[in-house]
């Protein structure tokens, strides 16, 4: 069973800090330059200095943003800026959104969970993870020695016990409510009571643990933790270290909601969309839709298709959507024969085996690379994109099942890179976790 307990937050002190949605972020993997330097600029004390700091001419070794950082959130804490709980506390945290014409709200606590390796334990991953961003996690941990934001995380709850139990908890006002930058209104209760903690505690005693965001900087925190006890050796088997702060939700929470990340391809070698075609026909059925369809349109038309394995295609030389419907099964057999066989029961796995793979010749090395492959959460974005020549086509797809990334994960196999996103993303900053 994934081991639990509370602990001693630290949280933006709202005597000084009026509003606390001038000082937190979305997570570091969501923020463009633009926006990095957007937070800068909100508030001197914005969580961006110590989550994604920015690389200054000159910057060495021992002098960097991963020092700044530090440096920033030790004055923070010297200065009163920031403010440790007075006692041990599980934080139950709300976010509530837009989806469609409806306001639903995810619910979930963030509490420490003991660390686990991924080839055995209740923890399980479902995403592959790079070694670039993990080598910035790591340098980022072994400054500051803080986890600044929450691994986010998903629970199996079939009688809705949990969430039950968590709605009888937060009737009260909460301490922390506040509206982010993208309108989802965010609220947290402190709960410091141990009986209800230790009920907590045990309702979740033999619930696995399903990461859905959060993978690097899991990776992250146990490469440090060993790193550590390396140095710390005869410390002891419970320290900080051995912890990391986890949101944690049920999966049958009302509130949990996964769009799609669309791909947009670019710098395919010797592109001539008519070969393109005729390979993808081999192995889905094309059909061309009304060249008079807007964005909008074809949405709705790629969500209405009721066949599994149905993509949405969109080709910037020709301005031209295409659905793509999988109409030979037997080729997946032979594609993915001696890797990842569990792919070709995904979508996200079919497109990068079977299309992007195969048909347009990106090996999987090259897929985490902004050099071909791009991914966007928003349809017109990613057609922006490509009408503008900088893409030359994108690949649409449907939401990942929730049953899929639990099968997948249970088995201890990877998904593709960013083949879910979890909306709304979790606040970086509302609570902050100290190793030291």
């Amino acid at each position: 069973m994934a081991i639990i307990k509370p602990f001693q937050g630290l949280r933006f002190n709202q005597d000084i800090i009026h509003d606390i949605s001038s000082v937190v972020t979305p997570p570091y993997d969501v923020i463009s330059p633009q926006d990095q330097e957007r937070y800068y600029q909100v508030h001197p004390n914005n969580i961006i200095r110590l989550d994604l700091g920015k690389d200054i001419s000159g910057d060495t070794e021992k002098v960097n943003k991963y020092t700044r950082a530090a440096e920033f959130l030790n004055t923070w804490k010297k200065n009163g800026i920031l403010k440790q709980e007075d006692a041990p506390a599980i934080y139950i945290y709300d976010q509530e959104f837009l989806s469609g014409n409806s306001w639903i709200t995810r619910r979930g606590f963030i509490a420490l969970i003991k660390l686990e390796p991924f080839d055995k334990g209740h923890i399980y991953p479902h995403e592959q993870t790079l070694s670039g961003p993990k080598a910035d996690r790591l340098k980022l941990i072994q400054s500051c020695q803080a986890n600044l934001s929450s691994i986010f995380a998903l629970f199996p709850d079939e009688n809705n016990i949990i969430d039950t139990y968590l709605s009888t908890i937060t009737i009260a006002k909460p301490e922390v409510d506040f509206v982010d930058d993208g309108g989802v209104k965010n609220k947290l209760w402190i709960i410091k009571e141990n009986s209800i903690i230790d009920r907590l505690i045990s309702l979740m005693k033999e619930k696995p643990l399903f990461i859905a965001d959060g993978h690097h900087r899991y990776e992250t925190s146990l490469t440090y933790r060993e790193q550590m006890r390396k140095e710390q050796s005869g410390h002891g088997n419970d320290l900080p270290l051995d912890y990391v702060m986890m949101m944690c939700v049920s999966m049958n929470n009302h509130g949990l909601k996964i769009l799609p990340a669309h791909r947009l391809i670019r710098n395919i070698k010797d592109y001539r969309f008519d070969h393109i075609l005729r390979s993808i026909q081999e192995a889905f059925t094309v059909v061309p839709l009304n060249s008079r369809y807007k964005i909008e349109d074809f949405i709705s038309h790629l969500h209405a298709e009721t066949k599994s394995h149905t993509f949405g295609m969109y080709v910037g030389q020709k301005d031209a959507y295409y659905t793509l419907h999988l109409s030979n099964q037997k080729l997946l057999d032979t594609v993915f024969a001696n890797d990842h066989p569990e792919w070709k029961h995904i979508d996200t796995g079919i497109l990068h085996g079977m299309i992007i793979n195969k048909i347009l010749g990106i090996n999987a090395s090259d897929v985490t690379l902004k050099d071909y492959v791009k991914y966007v959460k928003d349809e017109r974005e990613a057609i922006t994109f490509v009408k503008s020549g900088q893409y030359q086509l994108a690949f649409f797809l449907k939401p990942t099942p929730i049953e899929q990334v639990k099968e997948i994960a249970i088995e201890r196999k990877v998904m593709p890179p960013k083949s879910t996103y979890f909306y709304p993303k979790l606040i970086t900053g509302i609570v902050i976790n100290s190793l030291s």
